[in-house]
């Protein structure tokens, strides 16, 4: 009898698992969306990942704590702020390239859009924005992974023309209208 090493480096373990767990922690819940609405959910989603709400009404909500109960209706999001927050692309697998191609399904109603701080965003990424032909305003920042953003931005206003496209990193600090 011989004995084998059967057990694996623990590193990649530590990794895996705690990759596990924030994948079932913000992994979509199907039911959850059917139950209460697509707003309420993500809302919640949103919130327990430390981001941030804007309703229609105007009013922001940063605390899980202070949605209304299951039974009040909540109304329709129109911002949601991911700064500083936990979500990841296992809730969210729209964090990359393919998730500005994903953004033309809201073709007809997005008419300010963000894009920052996305680090698997590339020049291609950017570019599918074209598709938001309500688009008025743009705002591109910090996308390390871009290697060209003012080609970017001319390929844009091309297919944009009545969009103001802004990437300064004065943005940071300033709100869309």
């Amino acid at each position: 009898f011989k004995y084998q090493n059967i057990f694996l480096p623990t590193i990649n373990q530590k990794r895996t698992f705690w990759e596990f767990v924030n994948m079932m922690f913000n992994k979509p819940d199907p039911e959850r969306i059917k139950k209460l609405g697509p707003d309420r959910a993500c809302a919640e989603w949103v919130l327990r990942n430390g981001g941030k709400v804007v309703w229609a009404d105007g009013k922001a909500t940063a605390d899980y704590n202070l949605l209304p109960s299951e039974e009040e209706s909540v109304p329709k999001i129109t911002e949601i702020d991911a700064t500083d927050s936990g979500i990841s692309h296992y809730g969210f697998p729209h964090l990359n390239d393919r998730a500005l191609k994903g953004l033309s399904y809201g073709s007809g109603t997005l008419s300010h859009v963000q894009v920052s701080k996305c680090f698997n965003v590339t020049d291609l990424g950017v570019k599918e924005i074209k598709a938001l032909n309500k688009l008025e305003t743009l705002v591109l920042f910090n996308l390390s992974a871009v290697e060209n953003l003012e080609e970017c931005k001319q390929f844009l206003q091309t297919h944009l023309p009545n969009c103001k496209i802004k990437d300064a990193a004065k943005q940071i600090n300033e709100k869309l209208p």
